[in-house]
This record gives C-alpha cells, sequence and structure tokens, in this order.
C-alpha cells in the first residue's frame, strides 16, 4: 500500500463505501492534506476538492470541507508531490485601506493555481494563521502595511513557522499589477520552497 505525501494531486476513485457523497466525490480532483492514523489501524488519508473555497476553514481547527479515503481510493497524478506553499491574506477587512487584501484573494481563487498551493484570508486571525504555516514549506503574506505590489520581509509578529516567508503589499483595491506580482513570487516560492533561498528581497 503506497500513501501518496501530502501536496499530491490525486483523483478519486472511492470503492469501500457506496453512500451518496462517494457517489458524488467519485472522479473529482483533489489535493492531498494529510495522513491519520485510526485505532484500527487502518490509515486515512485526507483530501480537499480542488477549487472548493471552504476548505479554508480546515487548518483552523473548525468545520472546513476535508474528506477521508483509503490510499487505495486514491489515483496520483503525473507529477509527484508539490511543495506546499500558502498564500495568505491578513488584516482588518472592514478598514477601507485593506480591502484589496481580501479582493486579491477571491482573484487567486479563480486561478488555476500549481500544485501545492494554498489560498486562505485569515483577516485578524493571526494565530490560526501561525499554526497554519507549521504545514507548509513557504508562505506569500498579502498584507496592507507594504505600498501595492511591494515586497519585503513579514511584519515582527509573524514569527516563522514554515521555511520561507515573503510579504506583498496589496492597497485599498485590486490591480493588475498586484496579481502580477503575487503570481510572479507564487512562482519562485513553488521552486524555491525549502532551499533557504528567500525572494522578499527583489523588489
Amino acid at each position: 500500500m503506497t500513501v501518496p505525501d501530502v501536496g499530491t494531486r490525486v483523483r478519486l476513485r472511492p470503492s469501500r463505501r457506496a453512500d451518496i457523497v462517494d457517489l458524488a466525490l467519485a472522479g473529482k480532483l483533489a489535493e492531498v492534506d494529510g495522513v491519520e492514523h485510526g485505532a484500527d489501524g487502518r490509515v486515512y488519508v485526507a483530501v480537499s476538492l480542488l477549487g472548493d473555497t471552504a476548505v479554508d476553514l480546515g487548518p483552523m481547527s473548525q468545520l472546513g470541507h476535508r474528506f477521508f479515503f483509503d490510499p487505495e481510493e486514491l489515483e496520483p497524478l503525473p507529477g509527484g508531490s508539490a511543495r506546499r506553499v500558502l498564500v495568505a491574506g491578513a488584516g482588518d477587512g472592514f478598514k477601507p485601506a485593506e480591502r484589496g487584501v481580501g479582493a486579491v484573494v477571491e482573484a487567486l481563487r479563480g486561478r488555476d493555481l500549481p500544485p501545492g498551493v494554498r489560498v486562505a484570508d485569515f483577516g485578524l486571525r493571526r494565530h490560526d494563521l501561525l499554526r497554519a504555516l507549521e504545514d507548509y514549506d513557504a508562505a506569500l503574506l498579502l498584507s496592507a502595511e507594504l505600498g501595492p505590489g511591494e515586497l519585503g520581509p513579514p511584519p515582527a509578529w509573524l514569527e516563522p513557522g514554515c521555511a520561507q516567508i515573503t510579504a506583498v503589499g496589496c492597497g485599498a483595491e485590486i490591480d493588475d499589477r498586484v496579481l502580477g506580482v503575487v503570481m510572479s513570487v507564487v512562482d519562485d516560492l513553488v521552486e524555491n520552497a525549502g532551499s533557504g533561498e528567500g525572494v522578499g528581497d527583489e523588489g
């Protein structure tokens, strides 16, 4: 029995159960979020569906869209496991100057991101963000503390929980230039995550 690595993209092939949820999920694409070992000795693989925005709640120890499958019910897609990169929005969405953070998050959710990249808006939940960072190789923080499109180090309150963290500024409104910078940094982090090479000093 081969257990796929965290970050691997898979196709769901449910076979052990026959409930309505399995029928609805059959053939769908998902990403492996973790591996759990049951008291009965069985291995359960936690996955999230690609493109499911409700998955954001899962890493925060709240209800979220996670599904569990046996390893043999998952068909790994070509390309193997991916480096885990978190694109995290942070800030007060009720402040006009910080609304661009949420707008960038929503725009990214509509894009075909590289395998292993997860987008989530943590708002003012700093503790949840710090916990989530522990599960990733690298992270990009979307922040209103920097100028639109400006790259820089993460704020002092964000203690590193993964190998690399960089920040990019988002203004009050979204624009194509900011999205371009974000996507460029995401591509760099996917390539360099875990290597110790930062990207925060390029701007």
